[in-house]
């Protein structure tokens, strides 16, 4: 049975995004290709049709999460306004509770770094993303709005990340201490 471009386009789409909420979910290692193709309602055997390698889905996942937290930031109108919504929202219980649908640096880092070069590159590639999109809401020179945006970034996702490994007193007060 032949499948037209669009289905194929839609399938794509479907695996990555429901391979970016495993990952995320997840981790890495504990997501298999089976995994991946069952969140998208597909088969296994299907997936070569869209990956060569786990890797190139991780990567493409990865690209597809980061989108997903950097593109509002990207296309607000008053980057002020919008940043300070983001870090409200960064440093929530919901973002704490929801690793598959947060942002992939809390819930993946410590797994990239034992990822390949290509998938340190795209996780790399995501964090400065976010760091560009903040530093619009920054002041100072262009050197200072980038320092102070990766110290945000450090800042948040490092908080959501001990805010998901500690007791509920704890994680709702290193939130509510970063918030304020």
């Amino acid at each position: 049975m032949r499948v037209t471009r669009q289905e194929m386009e839609t399938g794509h789409r479907r695996i990555v995004e429901g391979a970016s909420r495993l990952l995320r979910e997840r981790g890495v290692r504990d997501t298999s290709v089976a995994d991946a193709m069952h969140a998208a309602g597909m088969t296994h055997g299907g997936f070569y049709r869209h990956f060569r390698t786990k890797e190139d889905l991780v990567i493409e996942a990865l690209r597809q999460a980061f989108d997903s937290f950097a593109s509002p930031l990207e296309h607000a109108t008053s980057p002020g306004a919008v940043a300070a919504e983001y870090r409200k929202l960064y440093l929530s219980e919901g973002h704490r509770d929801n690793p598959g649908l947060g942002c992939p640096m809390p819930a993946l880092g410590s797994d990239i770094a034992r990822e390949s070069d290509a998938v340190k590159e795209a996780f790399a590639a995501g964090f400065q993303r976010l760091i560009a999109a903040l530093a619009n809401a920054k002041t100072g020179s262009p050197q200072q709005r980038a320092d102070a945006a990766m110290r945000e970034v450090a800042m948040l996702a490092g908080a959501v990340l001990i805010a998901r490994c500690c007791d509920p007193a704890t994680s709702s007060a290193v939130l509510r201490a970063c918030r304020d």
